[in-house]
């Protein structure tokens, strides 16, 4: 990012309007690039705008070089570094069409360039398209939270800094209670208001060095290091007791209560972390078979 001025950074919304502008210009673009191939191998006369020195600023993709509202990605470096790459494209995709117009031969040297060319922009574009999908992946657009996709390396992580330190690290699994019911009596609407609440609390709940994701669907996996088990356990209850207590206004319908069943186990370094999740799992599911709305530890051999 650029040094001077205030430091940018890039919402899920602000990601979602941009991919939305760019798609379309990288798909006119890649059928651009096939059309120069087509005119190369057949021999075609050129398009006059694909002869027009300023071509590039007339493309899809170019527009969106110079339109893009966005200050995040026009601050990005990559970004001037891919607009200088779509130039030196057309460019040279220029200097091949002249070539063919005037029925001269085709140097390899030269259409080795418009190949390296169009890597080179291929690349850049590759690096900010990443940092977008990035973002899409690991954000869930419904209750801001990170998904299990960034859970994963996550817990990964906390494995082998529990293995390098002996310090523990606990994850619980966290299922809404009967939450189907609430779509199929109330609708999707409610129950999509339903789980932003319920994230919106877990979020501004919990301890500031914990953290949550968006397992899928009404599940949530909370990250608690330096914390084992049967110290988690106050900390989850607090957080189940405050949900059951939450008053949740759906639009233009009733007030609904939701509570949760919670299951704790911990971060094992000499297992995978998909056995620590089950394990996690298997404790929420005796939470659910002992009545709802309650809190197991997971127990080995048992």
């Amino acid at each position: 990012m650029a040094e001077n001025g205030p430091t940018l950074s890039l919402s899920l919304r602000d990601a979602e309007k941009i991919v939305r502008r760019l798609m379309p210009a990288l798909q006119e673009h890649g059928a651009w690039i096939r059309g120069i191939h087509a005119m190369l191998i057949c021999r075609t006369p050129p398009a006059d705008e694909d002869l027009d020195p300023d071509a590039h600023l007339r493309s899809d993709l170019g527009r969106w070089f110079r339109d893009e509202p966005n200050e995040y990605i026009r601050r990005h470096p990559e970004h001037a570094i891919a607009t200088e790459h779509h130039r030196r494209v057309h460019d040279v995709a220029r200097n091949l069409c002249e070539a063919v117009r005037d029925g001269a031969e085709i140097a390899p040297a030269d259409y080795e360039l418009f190949v390296e060319a169009v890597g080179r922009l291929d690349k850049s574009m590759e690096m900010l398209a990443k940092e977008l999908w990035d973002l899409l992946r690991y954000i869930d657009p419904l209750t801001g939270m990170s998904t299990r996709f960034a859970l994963l390396p996550r817990l990964k992580q906390e494995r082998e800094r529990v293995r390098r330190t002996g310090y523990p690290c606990s994850i619980c699994m966290v299922d809404l209670d009967l939450f189907k019911s609430i779509n199929d009596t109330h609708g999707h609407q409610a129950g999509d208001a339903v789980l932003e609440a319920a994230s919106a609390y877990l979020l501004r709940s919990l301890r500031k060095y914990d953290h949550i994701y968006r397992y899928g669907g009404e599940e949530f996996v909370l990250v608690l290091p330096d914390t084992r088990p049967d110290a988690a356990r106050p900390v989850v209850e607090r957080l189940r007791k405050g949900l059951a207590g939450l008053a949740i206004q759906i639009p233009g319908g009733p007030q609904l209560r939701m509570t949760a069943s919670f299951g704790i186990a911990p971060l094992m370094p000499d297992h995978s972390v998909r056995d620590s999740i089950e394990h996690a799992d298997e404790a929420m599911y005796e939470a659910k078979q002992a009545g709802r709305n309650q809190v197991r530890i997971w127990h080995q051999n048992t």
